[in-house]
């Protein structure tokens, strides 16, 4: 015996179907414009360092790109005009502008590294990327407690 589907419960499905994936899956096609757009959805390392310093950060970045991807973390190294991240979708200019007068508005042009929470919360200042006090840091927060009983990355 067959059963028909109505369109009507079609619509339904796809609106649903889309709804789901959507509030599960990161954001990574859109510009991003605002730091607010990753709220909930990702941790952020924010950081600012010289060009010497740019290169080793993104070399341990790479290097320990799992384990970044599991505490759910997008990262984004500013300097003057230019913005290295592992963010997959477009990065606006009002990002990065607003960024930098959040955050290293008053630093200078010394190193600094800035965690946001999935709240949206600073969570640790520093100078030196240390990726074992940043992943204590991160495991220790009771939102990251939850998602240790889930296997689940952003990528």
């Amino acid at each position: 015996m067959k059963m028909k589907i109505g369109t009507s419960a079609w619509s339904t499905f796809g609106v649903l179907f889309v709804f789901i994936t959507s509030s599960i899956m990161p954001v990574n096609s859109e510009e991003l414009t605002d730091i607010g757009d990753l709220q909930w959805r990702a941790r952020v390392l924010l950081m600012q360092g010289s060009d010497q310093a740019k290169s080793s950060l993104i070399e341990k970045l790479q290097a320990d790109k799992n384990e970044l991807s599991e505490r759910h973390i997008y990262w984004f190294i500013f300097q003057a005009d230019s913005i290295d991240s592992n963010y997959p979708g477009a990065i606006s200019e009002t990002f990065r502008n607003s960024i930098k007068a959040e955050y290293f508005g008053n630093t200078g042009d010394g190193d600094v590294i800035i965690l946001i929470g999935k709240d949206g919360e600073a969570k640790l200042f520093t100078s030196e990327l240390d990726l074992q006090k940043l992943y204590q840091t991160i495991d220790a927060m009771p939102m990251r407690q939850q998602e240790m009983g889930k296997s689940n990355s952003i990528n």
